[in-house]
């Protein structure tokens, strides 16, 4: 435990964090016998306190926290300055941030329940709204936009409250001091694509940063999170994100939609404001809010039952002088062994990766396009109620080619359907003559069939299979050329470069290392994307919204 020294009123037990321009105390803040309380003490870093910016600084984070009054928002106790070194006193919350959570679930092999996320979402929407749309400065909105929002920046207490901390580089309308241009605050994988450009921000940049923070947290995986920090805003700036559905099937389809369109790329065609998103999260909790925040704590202590046991034992051992700062500030009075604080996160995989891992194990199986046409429901993993509009809107497994109605459903490709009828005059040879005849007059629809293709397209290369996905990679040539692979519903239209390459997915489709346009169309809707293929090396382009 670090020497205790004071710091204003508040007795500083022991520093927990340095930043980037502050430093973090646990502290005590002394008064009548029994009232004792943890508080957290930030203050400027020694070696910076003469730099002018950064005081400034400094106070904006105390002036934006003293105007956030708000119970999903770590409050503010006081704004101090003592030896010249100027500090805040702030509200400790006994809980864990995002980050520790979904790790020590991990550890205990389980998957972040979805009922908990979609309640940690919906207190930070709250909280974010009312930082944005609600909170003033000299009686004008603050227009707070948070900017660093990221699992460690969101806290779930103990008694299963969210809380939104770290305001610190937090960007408000009604700033002392303004950020200088073209210096990113943040952390870069969690950034919107506005945001590693420099642009503009408004609240929709913090919606598209909670998106990032739920869809990690959910699959499992690091969504734009690369090897350096450049390729990581890359990463950023092109925006794809892999079917959320494909790496946990559990997610709820409105919640995939909710998280899809907060990660637009474009910030206007996300969500009008956060009580928006928060309204269509809303819909899929039960019970009251008292409920939901009770059903967290429980969570929360089956999570963490091995410190809060170690916590209580600690209690009952404690001097009485110290028993009450034991139970406010739990696992920061023990010894480290009963904190998971510090603990080095277990390495997730890229999403982009694990994607793409389980695509190509499914690149073998069966599509559509192989054999009898086939149910929507079979062929797109739907019920059969939204099968009927699937077909009549585009067909089925992409075949756009096809007519636009199901099928009779006496038809049968697979067997002979003529022993369902009366023995056929001529016994054994009757069935084959009426056999022969058949296949005469199928040879003959089908000679006429390529005949045609081979008419309407005589100017045109040959085209992949629209319903099919296989590997198209055997004409690739080596060190100079690349794969691409495409993963969208059936019935869009994918053209690479102006050329055509038919309908739905399709796999390892060669094509020279270097950027090229990938154009997806679907009746009205047209979207373009920028490709860039490495020589031996598979680019996967699956966009969310045409899946």
């Amino acid at each position: 435990m670090a020497k205790l020294q004071a710091l204003g009123k508040y007795q500083l037990i022991k520093r927990i964090a340095v930043g980037g321009m502050s430093e973090i105390f646990l502290a005590s803040q002394g008064g009548l016998e029994g009232f004792e309380r943890a508080v957290i003490v930030k203050c400027v870093r020694a070696d910076l306190e003469t730099d002018r910016e950064v005081l400034d600084m400094f106070l904006d984070e105390a002036r934006t926290a003293a105007c956030l009054k708000h119970a999903n928002i770590v409050h503010l106790y006081d704004v101090g300055e003592d030896r010249e070194i100027p500090y805040l006193a702030m509200e400790y919350i006994f809980g864990r941030d995002l980050l520790q959570i979904s790790e020590r679930a991990r550890q205990l092999g389980q998957e972040l329940p979805i009922w908990f996320m979609i309640k940690v979402l919906s207190d930070t929407l709250s909280a974010l709204h009312y930082a944005y749309e609600v909170a003033e400065f000299e009686e004008r909105p603050l227009r707070v936009v948070h900017r660093d929002i990221s699992p460690q920046n969101i806290m779930v207490s103990f008694d299963g409250v969210t809380k939104v901390v770290d305001f610190g580089i937090a960007k408000a309308e009604a700033r002392l001091s303004r950020t200088q241009a073209g210096i990113l605050k943040g952390k870069y994988a969690y950034m919107s694509p506005e945001q590693v450009r420099g642009k503009t921000l408004d609240h929709r940049s913090d919606q598209f940063s909670l998106a990032v923070v739920a869809y990690e947290i959910l699959s499992g995986t690091r969504l734009f999170q690369r090897d350096t920090d450049y390729s990581t805003m890359e990463a950023v700036d092109a925006c794809d994100v892999p079917p959320l559905k494909v790496l946990r099937k559990d997610v709820p389809r409105k919640l995939i939609g909710v998280l899809r369109k907060a990660l637009r790329k474009l910030p206007k065609r996300r969500y009008g404001s956060h009580a928006e998103m928060e309204q269509d999260l809303a819909k899929l909790l039960k019970g009251s809010s008292v409920e939901q925040s009770t059903q967290v704590a429980r969570y929360m202590a089956s999570l963490f039952a091995t410190e809060l046991r170690a916590r209580d034992r600690a209690i009952a051992d404690a001097e009485d002088s110290r028993r009450e700062l034991i139970r406010q500030t739990g696992f920061l009075m023990l010894d480290r062994s009963a904190d998971t604080r510090g603990h080095e996160p277990t390495p997730l995989p890229q999403a982009h990766h694990r994607y793409q891992q389980l695509v190509s194990s499914k690149g073998g199986e069966e599509t559509s396009a192989r054999g009898p046409i086939l149910d929507a429901g079979e062929a797109e993993g739907e019920p059969e109620a939204e099968a009927a509009d699937e077909v009549t809107d585009r067909g089925v497994g992409g075949t756009a080619q096809r007519p636009r109605r199901r099928r009779p459903a006496a038809v049968n490709t697979g067997r002979d359907t003529l022993v369902r009828g009366q023995p056929l005059t001529g016994g054994k040879r009757g069935k084959l003559a009426n056999i022969g005849l058949f296949l005469a007059v199928f040879a003959a629809v089908l000679v006429l069939g390529l005949l045609a293709v081979r008419w309407f397209s005589a100017d045109t290369a040959p085209r992949p299979d629209p319903g099919r996905s296989e590997a198209m990679g055997s004409t690739a040539r080596e060190g100079v050329d690349g794969f691409l692979s495409v993963s969208v519903r059936g019935g869009v239209q994918v053209t690479v470069d102006g050329e055509s390459l038919g309908h739905g997915s399709f796999q390892k489709h060669p094509l020279e290392a270097g950027p090229h346009t990938v154009i997806l169309k679907e009746g009205p809707q047209r979207q373009t994307f920028k490709v860039r293929i490495e020589a031996d090396a598979e680019a996967t382009l699956a966009p969310a919204d045409w899946q």
